[in-house]
């Protein structure tokens, strides 16, 4: 999609979102401008007057924004150090707790090993481990590689990563990498946070549970969705699988134990709150998102956490549970959500810039860890 596309597409969404006359809606104690009708109408008309572009973006973000949003990331709410990775070679960020940001270099994805001591990271053509304050540690020539994920103790670590070719697995210090299963799905694995080298991935409408010390098969649970989301409980009880329009949660068994359904709308993201059985969910409609909470040991209790116009992107838990850091593309912000609380961060295509402007869209799922002590 050209720039171009993508400002007439947030227009698009914008002037659906009007209201028939102009008016501010106050959720709690957030405000949410919910793209009133004199908004959209405004972006529309300078969407015909002008070249579209760049320009037209900003101001419709600006209808649909939170209000007196700090200019600039000054801190983090909670402990802890945050990436932030701009897809397809956009580049990869640290934001420390003070909010001082550091590039790490042109890579198309990036994830904290267990305790947050080094990244590893993917080029279009190269695996790779870091250590953040002193570079490369190890690589590998994997093109294509995709979605690497670090997993284990202090002294004992894997990390499993996609390829052209199948499934990978390789230790933390780039030894013994080896194909796991060719005929794993193009979707993120998962390790169970409760079984050491025990990961969890997907092959056509089945989930299979694996040991990659032994190989053995610890379980294979069939579905009748095409899962694009793979996301455990930080106990390793439960498994939340997402596809497009529905969510399937089975136990540790593989069991299944609840699902949640949606007609119209798209399910983009689940990530469980740490410590619990609390499952944010993320979820598109055609013109609005919603972030939801589900309570799975509480059936039937699902609360909003914020709802706003156009496309919201990932979202991170802080790693004390506390706060819940939301990527919102359409209003060029940033929002930490902290029960009615919303602390809103504007500029953020400006803070992580990308060298070829290609627009806004953060990774943020599951990259809000601990603090790194060695």
């Amino acid at each position: 999609m050209t720039p171009e596309d993508r400002a007439w597409e947030v227009v698009r969404r914008a002037f659906e979102e009007r209201t028939p006359s102009p008016r501010r809606r106050r959720v709690g104690n957030r405000l949410v401008l919910a793209g009133v009708a004199a908004a959209g109408a405004a972006a529309v008309a300078i969407a015909v007057i002008t070249p579209p572009g760049h320009a037209v973006l900003e101001r419709v973000r600006r209808a649909v924004g939170i209000e007196n949003a700090a200019p600039a990331l000054a801190s983090l709410p909670a402990p802890g150090r945050l990436l932030v990775v701009a897809p397809d070679g956009g580049g990869a960020w640290v934001v420390s707790a003070d909010g001082l940001e550091r590039r790490l270099g042109d890579y198309t994805d990036a994830t904290w090993s267990p305790h947050g001591l080094y990244v590893v990271a993917t080029t279009r053509t190269r695996l790779e481990a870091l250590d953040v304050a002193h570079g490369v540690r190890w690589s590998l020539p994997r093109p294509g590689a995709r979605w690497p994920r670090w997993e284990g103790t202090l002294t004992d670590t894997r990390i499993a990563y996609m390829t052209p070719q199948g499934l990978r697995v390789v230790a933390g210090d780039g030894t013994g990498d080896h194909l796991l299963d060719s005929r794993a799905a193009r979707v993120a694995p998962a390790w169970d946070p409760a079984r050491l080298h025990t990961l969890a991935y997907v092959t056509g409408r089945a989930v299979v549970l694996r040991s990659t010390g032994s190989g053995r098969v610890v379980w294979r649970s069939r579905l009748t969705v095409s899962p694009t989301a793979l996301t455990w409980s930080t106990d390793g009880r439960l498994l939340a699988v997402l596809s497009r329009h529905k969510l399937v949660v089975v136990d540790a068994a593989g069991r299944l134990r609840r699902t949640y359904s949606t007609l119209s709308e798209t399910l983009a993201d689940a990530a469980f709150r740490p410590s619990t059985h609390d499952l944010a969910l993320s979820i598109r409609g055609s013109a609005r998102s919603r972030l939801a909470l589900v309570k799975l040991d509480r059936p039937q209790t699902t609360s909003v956490l914020f709802a706003g116009p156009g496309r919201f992107g990932d979202f991170a838990w802080s790693p004390n549970g506390e706060w819940l850091l939301l990527d919102w593309p359409t209003a060029n912000q940033w929002l930490f959500l902290h029960g009615s609380r919303v602390r809103a961060v504007a500029n953020i295509e400006r803070q992580f810039p990308r060298p070829d402007r290609a627009g806004p869209g953060l990774g943020l799922d599951n990259r809000w860890c601990c603090v790194a002590s060695k």
